[in-house]
């Protein structure tokens, strides 16, 4: 996606040295513009046990699985391979609480 600015809320495949995964941008959408950049955190498929910063995907989210709101990284708009989808207004109102909750604000 050379080119494409990040969207707060959107889910994009990334490979980042470690297979292609699902991550979840959570930087403001002036951020990812000035910077060419964006903090996302990363999806799994793997059952996580019940934390405050592990989010369920809900039925209206693009895909199925979890957030990991404490695997916060940094990728660059070459990283971003694919847009899978945005989450749900209530699974990102989830997100940021689990990311109150991994950084401690």
């Amino acid at each position: 996606m050379s080119g494409s600015v990040p969207v707060r809320g959107r889910v994009y495949w990334a490979d980042i040295g470690f297979g292609r995964k699902p991550w979840l941008v959570v930087s403001n959408n002036h951020r990812n513009r000035a910077l060419g950049d964006c903090l996302a955190v990363r999806l799994t498929t793997t059952k996580k046990e019940s934390r405050p910063t592990v989010v369920p995907l809900g039925p209206a989210d693009p895909l199925v699985g979890w957030v990991l709101c404490d695997e916060i990284t940094l990728l660059y708009g070459d990283d971003l391979a694919e847009d899978a989808g945005a989450l749900s207004l209530a699974t990102m109102t989830s997100v940021a609480a689990g990311l109150k909750a991994a950084l401690a604000l």
